[in-house]
């Protein structure tokens, strides 16, 4: 074939290739019809738009035909846990509110098919909330009694990756008894005679996920490749997997780990990983966050085990540090100028930061250091912060020690964001990436104050930053069209209807932006992806039918993805 022709092109259909966008753009009747109605692709790169595009269609080419559905950039989902994702949804028991609403059901879960290799029975996704109350080892032994399974270890994760509920049994191997005291940053619930429920949280995870034996690496290398064809039907092309390392072996199941870092790349090497992967590393976990355990990773070259295996960095790459200033609205650990955790005892209804200190004080020393050593290592450091007084300390801390660094460090859902503080943001070049679907969560149930300062998206990119919509997976569905819905309507933040004057919802092609372009900045990638400029990866999807304008948003929700592509080659079409 000649080299003046492309190797693909597609047309008939809107390409939004976002090149010229511009905050508060609408995707209206002309916009769309005066988008290219084609693109060419050539060695995994766009070539051309529009007419230019139709002329490179040579006698090999490959031409798809989009019939009227809409191309749009590569969805960047920049904070998705993958590895922990791909196990929970590929390995585990599913138990999300989808399927697991009462604790009756319990039995028809825990059956013995899903005791695994390991001679262990793993679930995920249960929420207390809508169970009406926390699940204890009480609950799981009766439910292997009814199916003749009793003794077998349990362990069933909650949804949101910082809590969960170990059986009888499995809390003896792991060592937790009465006289097991709660660890710092963690709690044990216990019975009135102090005896453990079942029922952990943050670093008092930490024993049970020392405990349960690892999954395969023929199974994780299954799992990867299962869940990276869910996202792809999605139109996901890349992501960030925020937090693999040691200290995950006190975040959600335990799998993002060291070793996990060796198998993800061990997929890379492959030639299997079609997404494209950019990672955070994790040296400590939820509780007791300090920088000499920073250091110590950074010494040992935790943050190069990729680049000394020669991986190609446009597939799979670190680019910093994940560091957990607080922990979780649920658990009492997000700390706050006002007293906010009634279930916490008196004196603490604040809370606090989940890092080493005795003190307030010294938690926001330890912060510093961190952020100062991570810096000073040329690397990003992203920062879990949902407190508005954490936030706070945060945006102060970056601000005086690493203002407009060229690392583009930023805060990780920043849930309770003051107005202040968006233009700090712009003013000291700190990113942020929010949560929609998350904080539907629980948002609704806050006040009203709280709740017009509950992920200010629209503030946010008025001040000129670029703020992430991200899932969070598998805390909530990696699927991002519920989340452009909710970002745009601001519906998941209010019990009733939105307020006029809210003022935080943004535009459908707004949410594309940030999904794609945004996100392409935060990772330092914007030079070669993220829109479908000439020149960029051709890295893309199609969406059935034309993307909608703000007052279609909720079609979205049951719009399927037709075709993605990474680099040219198509990894899913359907």
């Amino acid at each position: 074939m000649s080299t003046k022709y492309a190797d693909t092109v597609l047309r008939g259909g809107p390409v939004l290739d976002l090149t010229n966008w511009r905050p508060g753009d609408r995707a209206t009747t002309d916009y769309l019809a005066s988008r290219p109605q084609a693109v060419a692709i050539a060695n995994g790169v766009i070539t051309a738009l529009g007419a230019d595009a139709e002329a490179l269609t040579g006698p090999d080419t490959e031409v798809i035909d989009l019939a009227g559905n809409t191309v749009i950039p590569g969805i960047d989902d920049g904070h998705l846990h993958f590895t922990a994702y791909a196990v929970a949804t590929h390995a585990y028991v599913k138990m999300g509110t989808d399927v697991f609403t009462d604790l009756g059901q319990l039995p028809d879960l825990l059956t013995p098919d899903r005791i695994d290799a390991s001679g262990w029975i793993r679930g995920h996704g249960s929420d207390p909330l809508v169970l009406g109350r926390n699940i204890t080892a009480n609950d799981i032994d009766n439910a292997l009694d009814v199916n003749g399974i009793a003794g077998t270890p349990v362990v069933i994760f909650d949804w949101s990756g910082h809590a969960l509920t170990a059986n009888s049994i499995a809390l003896k191997l792991a060592g937790v008894t009465k006289e097991t005291p709660d660890p710092q940053g963690g709690v044990i619930n216990r019975d009135a005679e102090g005896n453990p429920e079942g029922f952990l949280q943050d670093a008092a995870i930490i024993p049970l996920l020392e405990t349960i034996p690892r999954i395969p690496v023929e199974q994780l290398l299954d799992a990867y490749r299962k869940g990276q064809a869910d996202l792809h039907a999605m139109g996901i092309t890349a992501l960030t997997e925020p937090g693999m390392g040691p200290g995950a072996t006190a975040l959600l199941d335990g799998s993002p780990s060291v070793a996990a870092m060796q198998v993800l790349g061990d997929f890379a090497e492959s030639g299997d990983l079609t997404l494209r992967i950019t990672v955070l590393t994790l040296p400590v976990g939820t509780g007791d966050g300090n920088a000499g355990a920073v250091r110590e990773q950074l010494e040992a070259g935790l943050h190069k085990v990729f680049e000394s295996r020669g991986i190609d960095p446009t597939r799979l790459r670190i680019a910093g540090v994940k560091v957990f200033a607080d922990g979780t609205p649920q658990n009492g650990t997000t700390w706050h100028k006002e007293p906010v955790h009634e279930m916490n005892p008196p004196g603490h209804q604040c809370g606090h930061m989940v890092l080493a200190g005795q003190s307030d004080a010294d938690k926001v020393n330890e912060l510093r250091e961190i952020i100062r050593t991570v810096d000073g290592a040329g690397l990003q450091v992203a920062i879990h912060c949902i407190g508005d007084q954490t936030i706070e300390t945060v945006i102060d801390s970056i601000a005086e020690l690493a203002p407009n660094s060229p690392h583009r460090h930023y805060l990780i859902h920043a849930t309770e964001l003051w107005p202040s503080g968006c233009e700090a943001l712009a003013e000291y070049g700190i990113g942020v990436s929010f949560n929609p679907s998350i904080i539907s969560t629980f948002a609704t149930q806050l006040s009203e104050a709280r709740v017009r300062r509950t992920e200010p998206i629209g503030s946010v990119l008025r001040a000129g930053v670029l703020p992430g919509i991200t899932s969070d997976a598998p805390v909530a569905s990696p699927d991002w069209r519920p989340a452009v819905v909710y970002a745009v309507t601001r519906k998941h933040c209010w019990a009733g209807p939105v307020p006029q004057d809210d003022g935080e919802g943004i535009t459908t092609l707004d949410a594309l932006a940030l999904l794609t372009k945004g996100a392409a900045v935060r990772d330092h990638a914007e030079d070669w992806r993220g829109t479908l400029a000439v020149g960029q990866a051709a890295d893309l999807a199609v969406l059935e039918g034309a993307w909608p304008d703000d007052p279609e948003v909720d079609s979205l929700v049951d719009r399927p993805v037709r075709l993605t592509m990474v680099g040219g080659q198509i990894v899913h079409s359907a």
